[in-house]
């Protein structure tokens, strides 16, 4: 997970760890990157594992929530969100899942 992390000077890098269709699982690494508004079709869980960021909730009047090294949250899908803050490095870990999946 901490090994061999691709260089994200530019651009953040996502890189599938297992896609076995209903699920996957993926690392991304941030280095001061924001990100445009994500509407997902499906369920995330997302933990970040090193570093630090914050996620907005455009549709929820300005929420935000601040993350650092070992918090995690569930973003159930079409829940509008954007990280507005990554730190320099960010390491999260995302896991996508069909929506309603137990």
């Amino acid at each position: 997970m901490f090994q061999k992390l691709p260089d994200a000077s530019e651009f953040e890098c996502e890189e599938d760890l297992l896609d076995k269709g209903a699920l996957r699982i993926s690392r991304i690494l941030s280095r001061g990157q924001t990100s445009e508004v994500y509407e997902q079709d499906e369920d995330e869980w997302v933990m970040l594992l090193v570093g630090e960021a914050e996620i907005a909730f455009p549709d929820e009047g300005g929420h935000k929530i601040a993350l650092r090294s070992g918090d995690f949250l569930f973003l159930q899908a079409g829940r509008r969100h954007q990280v507005t803050r990554t730190s320099d490095p960010c390491l999260w870990l995302c896991v996508f899942f069909a929506p309603g999946s137990e």
